[in-house]
């Protein structure tokens, strides 16, 4: 009998070995490694994403990396691809940049654009119907010399995909030479309903966005699908005035998205002529009631942006607007509700040209109508509030400082100087500007 126990002892010894021999590889195989600081690396990200699976973590040594990447789902759902610092000789690296191939960005994925119709997207990072891909301490950059003739260049790209990308940099998703068209999107997510989820959500937090041609941060969907982005923590520098016909985003929500933009810094999203507006936080026909909060936009033609338009499913309604720092140069309005059913309740907006917030009910419906707007400082406007002509709105309590007028009712303010020179000269003014996707 004690003979048995010993053997059986033994035997359960020896398999628990075979199972911590077999488990250990295993375990090893999840995390990949790209680059030259780690032994057993692959020499590009390209051939790593071949070998992961399902949860594979892909640590990427610091350096500069030619490629353009492609993460489909569902085979490498729950991928991490991240940036690693590494130390030699006692000094530390860290930045691991994607920039394009030799022979440039090619098509890969649609863009489900509809301004401007279905096209090619040219991602240098394009997620495809995957869920849970994150993107961690990784720079995406374009260099400022990718042609937008045949898609839409986009640094990071979830098409109808999930994830999270953080501690990230989109750089220079621009052609170079000028700004003239609407091409070049930093980190974006789009949605026709055809992937995993109808609804894909996408966090961008703690990232920097700039140098980018159009939109800076991105959510669309068709019109009738949903994706949702969570904004949070990211600096966004659009390129300052632009001629053309680019009126650039910091932040977009558009076409059906929906989204939650918090404590973002936006500045520098300008258009240079008034036929158009660049705009600091842009919800453009946006489902649901997405949320604009405690975020800084300086420098923008229009600092947060709220529209409604029948042509692209109506949307842009319900939106809340609190607690934001809205101004700096060249703006129009510090906040334009041309939606309905808007709150915009505890801001600081300084430095509005024409009006601090506007009631605006030129996008058609019953858009500048059923506002609440209460709680506000607006300092150094022309308006305060530009009452517009549309509904009942509750406008009060709020505190005006240094406002040339503290309400002024319809579509625009002029200063009573400007006023007696137009009368003088025939000069018209107040022409308006609207925001565009």
């Amino acid at each position: 009998m004690k003979i048995r126990k010993k053997l059986l002892r033994t035997t359960m010894i020896v398999a628990a070995g075979l199972v911590a021999c077999f488990a250990t590889p295993r375990a090893q195989a999840n995390t990949l490694y790209v680059g030259s600081c780690h032994a057993g690396s692959y020499a590009t990200i390209t051939l790593a994403l071949a070998a992961a699976t399902p949860g594979t973590v892909i640590d990427v040594c610091p350096g500069t990396y030619a490629e353009q990447l492609t993460i489909a789902g569902p085979g490498l759902d729950n991928i991490t691809l991240q940036g690693i610092p590494y130390t030699h000789s006692g000094v530390t690296t860290y930045a691991a940049v994607i920039v394009p191939p030799a022979g440039g960005l090619q098509p890969m994925g649609t863009i489900f654009d509809t301004d401007n119709g279905p096209g090619s997207a040219l991602p240098q990072i394009l997620i495809l119907n995957a869920t849970g891909v994150t993107i961690s301490h990784i720079t995406v950059d374009a260099q400022s010399n990718q042609s937008c003739g045949s898609g839409l260049l986009i640094g990071i790209y979830y098409q109808d995909s999930s994830g999270t990308v953080t501690d990230s940099v989109a750089r220079n998703q621009n052609e170079g030479g000028g700004n003239g068209d609407q091409c070049g999107w930093g980190i974006a997510i789009e949605s026709d309903g055809t992937g995993p989820s109808a609804t894909p959500t996408l966090t961008v937090s703690n990232s920097s966005v700039h140098n980018f041609q159009k939109n800076g941060i991105v959510a669309r969907g068709n019109n009738s699908t949903a994706p949702n982005l969570i904004a949070t923590g990211n600096t966004v520098i659009g390129v300052g005035p632009v001629p053309g016909n680019a009126a650039q985003n910091g932040i977009e929500v558009a076409f059906g998205a929906t989204g939650t933009v918090k404590a973002n810094y936006v500045a520098d999203v300008l258009y240079a002529t008034n036929s158009s507006a660049g705009t600091g936080i842009l919800f453009y026909a946006s489902s649901g009631s997405p949320v604009a909060e405690t975020n800084t936009v300086d420098s923008a033609n229009i600092g947060i942006g709220i529209n409604y338009d029948s042509g692209f499913g109506g949307g842009g309604s319900g939106a809340t607007i609190s607690t934001n720092h809205i101004g700096g140069s060249l703006m129009l309005e510090g906040i334009d509700l041309c939606g309905n059913n808007e709150i915009a309740e505890g801001n600081v907006i300084y430095n509005s040209t024409n009006a601090g917030v506007f009631l605006d009910n030129s996008c058609g419906g019953t858009s500048g109508s059923n506002e609440t707007v209460k709680s506000n400082v607006i300092n150094e406007a022309c308006a305060g509030l530009l009452l517009g002509t549309g509904g009942s709105n509750t406008t009060a309590p709020n505190t005006y400082l240094n406002d040339t007028f503290e309400t002024v009712s319809g579509d625009t303010c002029t200063p009573p100087a400007m006023a007696l020179k137009a009368n003088l000269t025939g000069n018209s003014t107040g022409q308006h500007a609207k925001s565009r996707p």
